[in-house]
């Protein structure tokens, strides 16, 4: 296992990589750091389910996931996401429910950063709200454009 410092240093650059991140100040992403949960989740397992209320943010620490939609009587796996990358933050935008179902597809470790925290560091923040309401927005009309081929398909 790499030491804290090592760890600490990894996740603040994967972490400033995120659009939504990239114009924090090191004092707020450290901030942001202290408030994630680590947990480890086995294959098979959903982590949120499509329609589900939002209530965290999740980073991939290690292992894979994938994402499906539900359209109708239809489930499509849309993408794939593996270590370093991260999901659920557009629903902590939009306070609509999850679109999307994500699922284990090995034994995965999670970093979580939970609603009130989300909330509290990042939607008070005016300049990094903004961008994550345009990045919700654009993000929308993807999801809605795999929707609408999901179903003439």
């Amino acid at each position: 296992m790499l030491p804290t410092s090592a760890i600490f240093s990894h996740l603040r650059r994967v972490l400033q990589q995120a659009y939504f991140l990239q114009y924090m100040s090191p004092k707020e992403l450290d901030k942001l750091m202290t408030c994630l949960r680590a947990v480890r989740v086995f294959k098979g397992y959903e982590i949120i389910r499509q329609g589900d209320p939002d209530d965290a943010f999740y980073l991939i620490a290690s292992g894979r996931v994938s994402v499906w939609l539900n359209k109708g009587s239809q489930r499509v796996r849309v993408a794939g996401l593996r270590s370093d990358e991260y999901f659920g933050e557009m629903a902590l935008i939009s306070n609509e429910p999850r679109n999307a179902t994500v699922v284990a597809e090995m034994l995965t470790e999670l970093f979580i950063l939970e609603k009130h925290n989300f909330d509290n560091l990042l939607m008070k923040n005016p300049s990094i709200a903004q961008k994550l309401r345009m990045a919700h927005e654009q993000r929308g009309q993807m999801t809605s454009n795999i929707s609408n081929s999901v179903v003439h398909s």
